[in-house]
């Protein structure tokens, strides 16, 4: 009897831990939620400003609802995949939620500079973001997670903008705690009478040590010593929030930063093409103000590089979800591609985009799953088969893990 109540005792605590995290969990996402959504809605306000802006997919507060989901469902697929892995750890499912509600508060472009055009802007928006995080200490403080663990998952949710293209890299992390502690500098000089701070502790206690530099071997780099756990936590924090960011699905929410919707004649490519610029040349896409019902081609000039298009396009066209795949204990990132006919290599191109997320994950498992949905005639069938068999063959060979295809019923 006694036996039986002390585990009927542990089964209520274990049963109550789980509410109460449950609890704590929807807590952190109605704060998260509340505390970004101001910056996004001055996000949205600056995408007009510029015209590099108007044609970026959202990164507004319907994307950061979207990334916390996914990120979640990422956190499990990395876990399991990292059991016993040296540089990735356990995830803090409340910082991990936070950063995702978060990570792209700096696309309003922050306060401490001035952008003269939208590709600054975006190119520094992790590290606003990361600002912001840091300028509200006390409010996230609150929610029981550690504000400068969630102010660097902020930053590193970008490779490009973090410069971590290798999460097991202590000269990246280095590099990217300096820009940071330089951020915070310039923000302080601006605003001396309400300071913010990051505090890297909790990584390291400053002290470096010299090696050859990742560029070049011949010079020599100064790196932290960095604690090997609580960077470990970090990297696997970021490897869910940078899958989870990529996972989006345009076909659901299909909008521009700036709010206007997406629309895509998905039989206008240009085929065969030698290229996803060509292959968009003529594409019929616009964009429509959602408030006075004016559609506005991209052939006007608007998206003069063409890659407003090509990512309408193809993002258009994929559904992305991450999984574990139990046989390889690997973590699995499936793309579904809407229709195998339809702008073939503007797809692709997005999801080469999303390869380079699983490229981060040094020393870790993954692989990538391409999925052509519907019922195709045997000649259609033959051609996409000939062309995602060259794709995955030349994806698999660039990126060093597998990627593979296969025809799913509709």
């Amino acid at each position: 009897m006694r036996k039986f109540l002390g585990s009927l005792l542990f089964a209520w605590i274990f049963l109550l831990a789980q509410v109460v995290s449950a609890a704590d969990f929807e807590t952190a996402t109605e704060a998260a939620k509340n505390l970004s959504a101001e910056y996004y809605a001055n996000a949205k306000g600056r995408a007009f400003e510029f015209a590099e802006l108007r044609t970026y997919s959202d990164h507004g507060e319907h994307h950061a609802a979207l990334v916390a989901i996914k990120s979640q469902e990422a956190a499990d697929a990395v876990e399991r995949a990292g059991l016993g892995n040296p540089y990735y750890s356990s995830i803090d499912r409340i910082e991990l939620q936070v950063a995702a509600f978060m990570h792209d508060t700096g696309m309003d472009g922050g306060t401490f500079k001035t952008y003269t055009d939208g590709n600054a802007l975006r190119k520094d928006h992790s590290l606003n973001s990361a600002i912001h995080v840091l300028e509200n200490r006390e409010a996230i403080t609150a929610l029981g997670v550690n504000v400068d663990m969630i102010a660097l998952d902020c930053m590193g949710h970008s490779k490009s903008c973090s410069g971590v293209r290798d999460l097991t890299s202590h000269e990246q992390w280095t590099d990217c705690f300096n820009r940071i502690d330089a951020a915070v500098e310039l923000y302080n000089e601006k605003y001396p009478a309400a300071p913010i701070y990051f505090d890297k502790s909790t990584w390291t206690n400053g002290e470096t040590y010299q090696k050859p530099s990742e560029k070049n071997p011949k010079q020599l780099v100064d790196v932290y010593k960095f604690n090997r756990e609580t960077l470990a936590q970090s990297a696997a924090t970021i490897a869910a929030l940078r899958l989870g960011d990529a996972n989006r699905e345009a076909a659901q929410f299909p909008y521009t930063q700036g709010g206007e919707a997406i629309l895509v004649d998905f039989d206008s490519y240009v085929s065969p093409a030698k290229n996803w610029m060509a292959e968009i040349e003529k594409a019929k896409i616009f964009v429509l103000d959602v408030d006075t019902g004016v559609r506005t081609s991209l052939l006007s000039g608007i998206d003069q590089s063409g890659y407003g298009r090509m990512y309408m396009a193809g993002e258009g066209n994929l559904s992305m979800s991450c999984a574990y795949n139990r046989k390889s204990n690997s973590v699995r990132e499936i793309f579904k591609v809407l229709n195998g006919k339809s702008f073939p290599l503007s797809t692709q191109n997005c999801i080469e985009e999303r390869l380079g997320e699983l490229d981060t994950m040094k020393k870790f498992p993954v692989e990538a799953h391409i999925q052509i949905v519907g019922d195709y005639s045997k000649v259609d069938k033959k051609k996409i088969s000939r062309m995602y068999s060259r794709y995955c063959k030349d994806a698999t060979r660039k990126h060093q893990f597998p990627v593979t295809f296969e025809f799913i019923k509709g």
